[in-house]
């Protein structure tokens, strides 16, 4: 679905990727993993047209997306939810959610936008009750999920996550990962994955990419990458607790 061959990126002199190339199939769950400053998020940003490559080529559904605008992406079928969540907190949950339909929504989709939202709340119940609330009154975790769900209103085929765990309190960080599996498995959504907590992402996602200053330096299975020493030491940490939830 998603190919990127040796695609690199600067913000000014400052190069930042570095030839990355990766893919995500169709129904995968692809989990990005690396230390701060590594280019995870810079790689997200350039997938979504805010930053364009000067290298390389990004193919979505075998077409070559790198110069176009972050509009035409989404309205291809990528969606972002970016670090910190983006939303528009003076304004309510369902203005939000409308917001996430702005590349296909008008007065004559009414209806099959009355489809989505029902949807959008049958998915995520804790919503429907907040309708009418201002986003901004939303515990953290809360507004986490309407970021994925405003996402998902734009009718993606693949869904970028950027750091969905951070700034969320524990007890919601399991809910938010469960709503994660759930859109791939009921709706076959491929899902690109930048995640701190590595433990987490690895027990959800089918393959991992691992990124240094700007470089892939590590690929394969995510059940592999859980018995990595390497890995390990250098994201998970000594010990891997795999029996922990998901």
């Amino acid at each position: 679905m998603l190919y990127l061959k040796g695609v690199s990126a600067y913000y000014g002199n400052l190069h930042i990727l570095k030839k990355i190339s990766l893919h995500v199939g169709e129904g995968e769950i692809v989990a990005l993993l690396g230390a701060n400053g590594a280019g995870k998020s810079t790689l997200l940003k350039t997938l979504m047209g805010i930053l364009f490559p000067k290298g390389g080529e990004i193919l979505f559904q075998n077409q070559k997306i790198e110069f176009l605008s972050t509009e035409e992406r989404v309205r291809l079928g990528l969606s972002l939810v970016p670090e910190g969540k983006g939303l528009f907190k003076p304004l309510s949950v369902e203005e939000n959610l409308l917001l996430g339909t702005y590349t296909w929504y008008n007065f004559k989709k009414k209806k099959e936008f009355e489809r989505k939202l029902e949807e959008i709340y049958a998915l995520f119940p804790i919503l429907k009750t907040k309708r009418k609330a201002p986003a901004g009154t939303l515990s953290g975790g809360q507004q986490q999920i309407l970021a994925i769900a405003r996402a998902f209103m734009s009718n993606p085929k693949l869904l970028l996550l950027d750091e969905p765990s951070m700034g969320i309190a524990p007890n919601l960080v399991l809910e938010i990962f469960q709503y994660i599996q759930n859109l791939r498995e009921n709706y076959n959504l491929s899902i690109l994955l930048v995640e701190q907590n590595a433990r987490l992402a690895l027990k959800i996602a089918d393959r991992v990419y691992v990124m240094e200053t700007g470089k892939i330096i590590y690929e394969g299975e995510a059940k592999n990458a859980l018995e990595n020493p390497e890995i390990q030491r250098a994201y998970l940490g000594r010990e891997v607790d795999r029996e922990a939830p998901l």
